[in-house]
């Protein structure tokens, strides 16, 4: 119950805070979409069901919207109707345990496509700075928690001497994922040199003392994609005589050396400072990769899987119905009953213990936005979200929409502006001089 006045109490502050802000400030559109980059960077926080990411964009979207904009863009149609399928399933499904999950989904789902119609490539890299201040900001929250200075209770003393920080979200697991998302935008995104030493060291050291080893794997696999997308381009480049990124990519690189030396420093005064600290993470990072027999937490992530591969073997073709994937409980239990959870572990396969055939476009879009977009940071962050969400699920979360709808957006833009050169092409062509009149 406090947590749920807590989460209502943050969300009319940032409400209020954003109504302040538009009035008061010339740039409203400026001020609106960083706070719609902040709310995506929050978890469950709704207000009568609704996340208040929803409430922003429409708001955004009303007072900041220009005029000539086009309503539609086949993009938004086809994730709105993509996740429209899998929602569907909330009035037939057998199993479903929480028929208005399929409205959230939907409200998520239009909320992406609001922002792929609206949003150019100012509102892109605002919004992402929003989310930078948020994630760095919760990063700074669960250090404050380990250091005692915020008194909040830690998790799991038995996996961390300093206890699991939790951030200003509900779990461990989830400050991990966000601090690696921070991590990634304080080193892709333009900063002043000093700020981007402060977040990077700020965001990883988050990343680290959160122990949670679905951000690890999800933020180093992000980044090895990323690198390797690097590589290849640059190949490309080389072989055509041409290096287009050459000039960001040095405008973009002051402060990464160093924000890479204070944070191997401030970790190894941490290691010798706490020796515990040193043999909890040796023993977090070997199991990593392995399921050990009294590694109760990755056992418990295989009993999951277990009971999602049974629900995906047995459903119909239309799946159990939204939600459904929630009855598989932490130990792999399958829940009949009343079930407090609604979400599976597992993405994929908890949209098709929901949805089976139906889950299957909206899982093509998403995987579509990460390749369409796999150059960009929005891209890149998308692939950590999913790659995370393979172990803990942030698909029914603002995050995962909204870096969908940066991604497509970036689609939209190029289309359009293909569509422009080819249309000024055609103008600019002489006409051909008619044939005289005999």
């Amino acid at each position: 119950m406090g947590e749920n006045v807590l989460g209502v109490l943050v969300a009319v502050a940032l409400l209020a805070s954003a109504a302040v802000l538009v009035l008061t400030h010339r740039a409203r559109r400026d001020v609106l979409a960083f706070v719609v980059g902040v709310s995506a960077g929050l978890f469950g926080v709704q207000v009568l069901q609704v996340h208040v990411f929803t409430i922003v964009v429409v708001v955004w979207a009303v007072l900041s919207r220009r005029d000539g904009k086009s309503l539609v863009a086949r993009e938004a149609v086809v994730l709105v109707g993509a996740a429209a399928l899998l929602a569907s399933t909330a009035l037939f499904g057998e199993l479903v345990n929480n028929p208005p999950l399929g409205l959230q989904l939907l409200a998520l789902a239009v909320s992406g496509a609001i922002i792929i119609v609206s949003a150019s490539a100012t509102d892109i890299r605002t919004m992402l700075y929003g989310l930078l201040t948020v994630t760095s900001f919760s990063a700074l929250f669960g250090l404050l928690q380990v250091a005692g200075i915020i008194p909040s209770d830690v998790w799991h003393l038995s996996i961390s001497a300093l206890g699991r920080p939790t951030g200003i979200y509900p779990e461990p697991d989830w400050l991990g994922m966000y601090s690696g998302v921070g991590l990634v935008l304080a080193w892709r995104l333009d900063l002043r040199r000093w700020l981007r030493v402060v977040l990077i060291a700020v965001t990883f050291s988050g990343l680290v003392l959160a122990f949670a080893r679905a951000g690890w794997v999800a933020t180093a696999g992000s980044v090895a994609l990323a690198a390797a997308v690097a590589l290849v381009v640059r190949s490309r480049s080389a072989r055509r005589g041409a290096t287009p990124d050459a000039a960001p990519a040095t405008r973009n690189r002051s402060g990464r050396i160093a924000g890479v030396v204070v944070t191997v420093v401030l970790g190894v005064i941490a290691l010798n400072s706490i020796p515990a600290l040193h043999d909890n993470l040796i023993t977090r990072l070997s199991r990593t990769l392995t399921v050990a027999s009294d590694d109760v937490s990755a056992q418990a992530r295989v009993q999951q899987n277990d009971g999602l591969l049974y629900l995906a073997d047995s459903a119909p073709w239309y799946g159990w119905g939204i939600s459904s994937s929630g009855r598989v409980g932490v130990s792999g239990r399958l829940n009949f009953g009343a079930s407090d959870n609604n979400v599976g572990s597992n993405w994929i396969l908890s949209m098709w213990v929901d949805g089976a055939w139906l889950s299957l476009p909206l899982i093509a879009v998403l995987l579509f936005a990460c390749a369409a977009a796999v150059r960009t940071i929005q891209g890149q962050l998308l692939v950590l979200v999913l790659l995370n969400s393979f172990f803990s699920n942030a698909t029914y979360q603002p995050i995962t929409w909204f870096l969908a709808a940066l991604c497509l957006v970036s689609l939209r833009h190029r289309r359009e502006a293909t569509v422009d050169v080819t249309i000024s092409s055609k103008e600019k062509r002489p006409r051909r001089p008619l044939s005289p009149v005999t």
